[in-house]
């Protein structure tokens, strides 16, 4: 019992990072109908950020942070602007986006290798310590805590963001049919590029939680940007709740797997629960099928 108990914990915090992933993905997707390849790279940068931070300079946490969202929203904003909008312009293209994004990836991780060197994989000190809370029995480190408390924060925010102010009823009004909301007086180009600052913000906290769990490793971006991707994939494009939910069955599944099979094919996991989950609800967990009058 303890095993299992201990799995699921592991599975609840892991998951949480690819829920705060999956919850970026959604916020740049509700406003531009873009899914954003690069994602999981830009919290890799974050992540290698906290290590030149914590490790290397030994800065204060809320000066780690603060440096991560700097790191992280700037990058966000060039790649809105060199890789995004060109095709935001022309809403003919179809994957132009797609190969936009996933080179401005590319260019993030070819970077950070020179920056980073061959410098094998380090772990990064946890921003409050390495302390454990017993929980039934399991003592569960702080820091898979904190991964879990800051995702349910994010989410309840971005609910909050979309239900309760004209920003966020503008965003999702653009995703939908960005002509029809430019007649509105909606310009549908900051509307872009306030999402990008906003999937920024949620990807550096991602980073800032998830640092201390993945370690300084380069490779971390296409890994989590794939997990990330699953989870919305489980839970529903567009949904938020979806995001949360699919990113923590991801994890549990993930950890479960390990324990009861094979850790060595744990990817696995993750594509037998897309094809249970799309084999029943084809639009995802809390995905909604789009209903059009002709």
């Amino acid at each position: 019992m303890t095993l299992f108990l201990t799995a699921l914990f592991a599975g609840l915090a892991v998951g949480s990072v690819y829920g705060l992933i999956a919850l970026s993905y959604t916020v740049v997707f509700n406003s531009t109908a873009i899914f954003n390849i690069a994602q999981g790279d830009l919290m890799m940068a974050g992540v290698l950020t906290s290590y030149f931070c914590l490790d290397r300079w030994h800065l204060p946490e809320i000066v780690t942070l603060l440096m991560i969202i700097g790191v992280v929203e700037a990058l966000s904003l060039v790649e809105e602007r060199i890789a995004v909008r060109p095709f935001l312009r022309r809403p003919g293209t179809t994957l132009g986006w797609f190969i936009a994004t996933l080179a401005f990836s590319l260019i993030i991780e070819t970077v950070a290798s020179i920056i980073y060197g061959q410098n094998p994989v380090v772990p990064i000190p946890a921003a409050f310590g390495n302390g454990t809370l017993v929980i039934a029995g399991v003592h569960v480190a702080t820091k898979f805590i904190l991964a879990f408390a800051v995702m349910i924060v994010v989410m309840i925010a971005l609910e909050i963001f979309y239900k309760r102010s004209w920003l966020g009823t503008a965003m999702r009004g653009v995703a939908e049919d960005r002509e029809v909301a430019a007649l509105r007086g909606i310009d549908g180009l900051r509307i872009s590029r306030l999402a990008f600052l906003i999937a920024g913000l949620v990807t550096a906290l991602a980073a800032f939680v998830v640092a201390p769990i993945v370690s300084a490793d380069v490779t971390v971006g296409l890994t989590y940007a794939l997990k990330g991707f699953i989870a919305l994939s489980v839970g529903g494009f567009g949904s938020l709740r979806g995001c949360v939910i699919g990113g923590l069955l991801l994890g549990v599944a993930e950890q479960m797997f390990d324990l009861y099979i094979n850790s060595n094919y744990e990817i696995l996991a993750g594509l037998i629960l897309v094809l249970l989950v799309l084999a029943v609800r084809p639009t995802g967990l809390f995905g909604t099928r789009a209903v059009r009058e002709v």
